[in-house]
């Protein structure tokens, strides 16, 4: 069995083998430290590749933590914020309503309803999405000129937008929490796939003519996808 140890701070690697032809290190926004190895390579090689990132590793990790720290799983308590679109609004929960959920400048939940908060609360935050998303798509493939069969939404953990071959375009629903710009940025990210399927420098040249500020969008995302949970 594989096992390696790095530090008492840092855990145990988990290691994901695969058809891949290289090795690859990965820490997660949860804190997972991940290993990615080819199906040939040795422990004993891995653990020297490990050796040799470990100053990267030490790096990441500990900006990993931190952000950790700032992030707890919702609780679903009165005054509670929770992103929608970049702005954060509070959480009200009241007896006195005949419904389940709503928003209106604020978050306000059925107390009857507490222990189906999350439940709720992704249900509308997928609604939203999905309208985001097929706006945006529609209003952005027109200036491209391209054209997409269908949008669907995702719980993926780290991937925030998918094209696939017969046109199909899928979305996390997470991004919802995020400013409209990051929602136009993936949706503009997977629509130039329909013309580019690779990440070539034709790839870029789209982003650059379509959505000239999608370096920015990327760095928020990498430096705020931690935010974007329940």
């Amino acid at each position: 069995m594989y096992k390696t140890s790095l530090s008492k701070d840092i855990p145990t690697p988990k290691l994901i083998r695969s058809k891949r032809r290289s090795l690859a290190l990965e820490i997660s926004s949860d804190g997972t430290f991940i290993v990615r190895a080819p199906h040939f390579v040795g422990e004993q090689a891995i653990q020297e590749f490990i050796s040799r990132k470990r100053k990267w590793i030490d790096k990441i990790y500990d900006r990993t933590r931190e952000r950790l720290t700032l992030f707890r799983p919702k609780q679903f308590i009165e005054g509670e914020r929770f992103l929608y679109l970049g702005n954060e609004y509070t959480l009200h929960i009241t007896q006195d309503m005949h419904g389940k959920f709503l928003f209106e400048d604020r978050f306000i939940l059925n107390e009857r309803y507490l222990p189906k908060a999350r439940i709720l609360f992704e249900r509308w935050y997928r609604e939203e999405a999905f309208m985001l998303f097929t706006l945006r798509c529609k209003y952005y493939a027109e200036n491209m000129g391209v054209r997409y069969n269908s949008i669907n939404l995702s719980s993926a953990k780290h991937r925030w937008g998918s094209c696939y071959t017969d046109g199909n375009l899928r979305f996390n629903w997470r991004l919802v929490m995020a400013p409209q710009n990051i929602i136009d940025y993936v949706a503009v990210h997977e629509l130039a796939h329909l013309v580019e399927p690779n990440h070539s420098s034709r790839f870029w040249a789209i982003l650059d003519k379509v959505f000239q500020y999608h370096r920015e969008a990327k760095q928020w995302l990498k430096d705020n996808q931690f935010r974007l949970s329940l």
